[in-house]
């Protein structure tokens, strides 16, 4: 049996989930054994002496009793949280992730998987206001182009993606480094069930009950980039964990996008790198939008506000940095109470933002 194997039968599902969830075994492992069965179901059949053939070195003697048991408890355990798994040898199996190097042959999921090309946003946990502004506006125009994201269902540019997705009603897609019945980050509680309830999910490689060590999360990094045919990097430190996700990316052959931002702001060194490493720097969302042949979708990015003379007025005061609103009195020479009617009509139309301190700043063009 190969992951191209046509001959996979239902009841081999079960004996994939045995294996995967028999320890000292991961995706090299699993791949060998498969590529030398017709069934799975063979392997538990094995004497210890050819178990070690395949890297198998079972301590117990009742190591099989006890792999199938496990996966009877998974499975049970799965069916409690209306969940499920998928092995790699189904059609259900993501595509693009099967092209990988070390594709996980078992994931559990939540909901549902992506079954088109999906569009990874990735960034740092700490994002500024600028890093989660772009965040939010460029991932609500994907969402309304019908572009599945897919990220880390991390606190930050992760977290802002996913809802900004759902907030369009577009189904993302969150990968976890933990097990799905894991609830991190706890902050994060609602927005898993606007994930599920908007049609989307949560996916991990990992069995219930796996706690969030650290060292999962470079892991379940590939698999963010293996369901993606592309990754945008938002905002990210020389030391973001977004930098593995994007070169992985370019290992595997995806698109990597990177936003550039201010050179003094240590978020965006990250990004920085990347773009000196080759990536695609992206500064208007249109230009991600042509890379999923989506020009007829430009028109979303492309309507065009109306100002007022006065509007346009205030608007061209801004150059990039946030003002003060004294600042936009002295420019424009306008009554307090009329400024600040067109700067809430400009926030409500998110054209202007207001940030702490009293000030405002443009972030649409």
């Amino acid at each position: 049996m190969s992951y191209a194997s046509s001959t996979f039968r239902e009841k081999d599902k079960f004996f994939a989930l045995a294996l995967w969830l028999t320890p000292g075994i991961g995706p090299q492992t699993f791949k060998k054994i498969a590529a030398s069965f017709n069934s799975l179901k063979e392997v538990f059949d094995l004497s210890p002496e050819k178990l070690k053939n395949f890297g198998i070195c079972p301590k117990d003697a009742n190591w099989r009793k006890e792999a199938l048991l496990r996966a009877e408890k998974e499975i049970a355990g799965l069916q409690k949280i209306k969940a499920s798994f998928v092995t790699i040898f189904e059609e259900k199996y993501p595509v693009l992730l099967k092209e990988i190097p070390n594709p996980p042959p078992v994931l559990f999921y939540q909901g549902s998987l992506p079954q088109e090309p999906g569009l990874a946003v990735v960034g740092s946990r700490a994002a500024t206001s600028y890093g989660r502004e772009v965040c939010r506006q460029w991932v609500s125009i994907f969402a309304k182009a019908g572009i599945p994201i897919i990220s880390g269902f991390a606190l930050g540019i992760d977290s802002i993606a996913h809802h900004a997705a759902v907030k369009q009603g577009s189904p993302t897609f969150a990968v976890l480094g933990c097990g799905l019945d894991i609830n991190y980050p706890a902050t994060n509680y609602h927005l898993r069930e606007a994930v599920l309830a908007n049609g989307g999910g949560l996916i991990s490689e990992f069995p219930l009950g796996t706690l969030p060590h650290a060292g999962n999360f470079p892991v379940r990094n590939r698999i963010i980039s293996g369901l993606s045919a592309a990754v945008l990097v938002v905002e990210a430190s020389v030391k973001s964990g977004s930098l593995i996700t994007a070169r992985l990316a370019a290992e595997f052959g995806r698109e990597v996008l990177a936003v550039p931002g201010s050179v003094f702001s240590p978020r965006s060194f990250g990004t920085h790198a990347l773009i000196r490493e080759g990536a695609l720097l992206v500064d208007r969302p249109e230009q991600v939008l042509e890379l999923f042949s989506a020009s007829p979708l430009k028109q979303i990015v492309q309507q065009k506000l109306t100002f007022t003379e006065e509007e346009a007025k205030v608007l061209s005061c801004f150059d990039g940095e946030p003002l003060e609103f004294d600042d936009l009195l002295m420019q424009t020479g306008l009554p307090v109470a009329k400024l600040l009617e067109i700067l809430t009509k400009l926030e409500i139309e998110g054209v202007v933002a207001r940030q702490p301190g009293n000030t405002y700043q443009k972030v649409r063009l």
